[in-house]
């Protein structure tokens, strides 16, 4: 992990430190605007649609009676268009059109998948099953079932995981992995229109991958530097290491429908890291609190529609004189090993002559 920095050097300390803080504290209440911001992102689409309707009816109408008087011709149109817009919306009413996505559909969906369905599960499964089925096994043995539920609970837990927990959290990771993108896509339309980018199938699929991988190896290496034998400072850096990651996951989907591709988009955390250190800290600190990598996955996948519709509204803030930090250097240097050496005996393979018969 090395340091470089990417400002002249004409900032005192202080100032360093003030605009490093003031970036922090910028990103972090950013990250709390979206549970405020996707209560509002559905009506502002709902009205900026309404008004471009209503213009366009008032275009209209202007051109249907351009040989009126100049002085009436405005509010003409303007009456015929409110009329004709309230006749369809009467239209609307008896005859509803299919209803578009919103985003706070969405999130509540994800709330309801996560948090009522399987992460309630689990807890009545630990909290109420099990207790239920050791007392009935003590009842039963007339209170002499030690041995018993020492085999019992261990075969019970493996059932469980085994037939529900684990087929219900790979299909809420691809029905969350939908939402998500239909939440960011709601998002980044309600605010900057259609996404900027038109990419092939391909490269939207070799770019989905190639982020997997370096974000995997990222995280890895956060849980490589939390084994520090100082307990304070690797914690520390496993810190460091998930807030930047949640900000990268938070930011993402808004920088793939601008056109940014990967390397920018790291390039762009390592040299604003104390804004989006600020950003990613509460997401962090919150999936943290469950011992359970299941409960931690639950929490995650309930409240981080919020950061998604938080990272697509955000103003993020530079910190002048604050050293850009290379902290994805390892896992850039890994990755690219990694898919050199793929493509090398996959190229090898494909070289290799054919056995003649």
């Amino acid at each position: 992990m090395s340091v470089v920095s990417n400002y002249p050097k004409s900032f005192s300390t202080f100032e360093i430190l003030r605009n490093g803080m003031w970036a922090f504290t910028k990103g972090f209440a950013d990250s709390l605007r979206g549970a405020v911001d996707l209560f509002l992102l559905d009506y502002r689409r709902v009205q900026e649609k309404e008004q471009k309707l209503q213009q366009r009816e008032i275009d209209r109408e202007l051109l249907l009676n351009r040989d009126s008087p100049a002085r009436d011709i405005v509010n003409i149109a303007k009456k015929r268009a409110m009329e004709r817009r309230e006749r369809d919306k009467q239209r609307e009413l008896i005859k509803p059109k299919k209803k578009e996505p919103k985003i706070l559909e969405r999130t509540v969906k994800c709330c309801l998948l996560n948090g009522a369905v399987f992460w309630s599960s689990i807890l009545i499964f630990e909290n109420i099953i099990l207790p239920a089925v050791e007392m009935l096994v003590y009842v039963l043995t007339a209170g002499s079932g030690d041995s018993l539920w020492l085999y019992t609970q261990p075969i019970l837990s493996l059932l469980f995981s085994t037939l529900w927990v684990l087929p219900f959290f790979l299909l809420s990771k691809i029905v969350n992995a939908i939402w998500f993108q239909d939440i960011a896509d709601l998002a980044f339309r309600s605010t900057q229109g259609r996404p900027l980018v038109n990419l092939s199938i391909s490269v939207m699929i070799a770019d989905t991958v190639i982020s997997i991988v370096v974000e995997s190896l990222f995280l890895i290496q956060g849980k490589v530097i939390s084994m520090l034998p100082i307990e304070i400072l690797g914690s520390a850096f496993n810190l460091l290491h998930l807030c930047l990651l949640h900000s990268l996951y938070s930011f993402e989907y808004k920088w793939f429908s601008q056109g940014l591709e990967l390397h920018k988009r790291l390039d762009f955390v390592e040299t604003n890291w104390p804004y989006f250190l600020g950003f990613g800290l509460p997401l962090a600190v919150i999936t943290s609190l469950p011992t359970s990598q299941v409960a931690a996955g639950c929490v995650f996948s309930i409240i981080f529609p919020l950061f998604i519709v938080a990272g697509n509204q955000a103003s993020i803030v530079p910190s002048p004189g604050v050293p850009r930090l290379n902290i994805f250097a390892p896992t850039i240097l890994l990755s690219n090993s990694v898919f050199a050496h793929t493509l090398y005996r996959s190229s090898k393979a494909e070289k290799r002559p054919t056995p003649q018969r």
